[in-house]
């Protein structure tokens, strides 16, 4: 398992590779990380790291994202000295909120959170809530033992953020 530090408005550290720094070129990526598994349009992907990496339109990295959350397979990812996959939601939203000092985007609450002063960003696609509604519709079907074990597993991954993303100062800006 690789292990990679995510740094808010400085880039991320990777045990063993080195550091990419927000702001670098293509190029500078590509000499730390190798050529990407894949890249289309103003993306790379590295899957031995599950990262996602945006350039903006001067080819400059404005944004990196953990894509594999909760359960992370090949990495352990760390941000302001504990793993986001391994903090459920509301306790990682405090954590975010504390170290933003300032405005916090919750249009989206629940599932998106972005923090404009930290330019970091969390992502997931179900919360507790609907998972738990879930249930019961499908308890009120008569359908819930042929599909507990999959609705337990997803009540679980719903505890937590799925992706967490660092960009560049203003990168949530409007």
């Amino acid at each position: 398992m690789k292990k990679i530090q995510l740094i808010p408005l400085v880039g991320i550290q990777i045990e063993g590779i080195g550091q990419v720094d927000l702001g670098a070129t293509r190029a500078e990526v590509q000499s730390v990380l190798g050529t990407p598994s894949d890249a289309l349009d103003d993306q790379y992907y590295y899957d031995e790291l599950e990262l996602r990496l945006d350039f903006n339109n001067e080819g400059q990295l404005e944004f990196i994202e953990s894509i594999n959350g909760p359960k992370p397979e090949k990495t352990v990812i760390s941000m302001y000295d504990v793993n986001p996959f391994e903090v459920e939601a509301t306790e990682l939203v405090t954590i975010l909120t504390d170290k933003n000092q300032g405005e916090v985007d919750d249009a989206e609450a629940g599932y998106c959170y972005t923090f404009l002063n930290s330019s970091v960003g969390v992502w997931r696609q179900v919360t507790e809530e609907d998972v738990q509604e879930e249930i019961e519709e499908i308890k009120a079907d008569g359908e819930y033992e042929d599909n507990a074990d999959m609705l337990l597993e997803d009540l679980e991954k719903s505890k937590f953020f799925w992706t967490i993303g660092i960009g560049v100062a203003g990168y949530y800006a409007d």
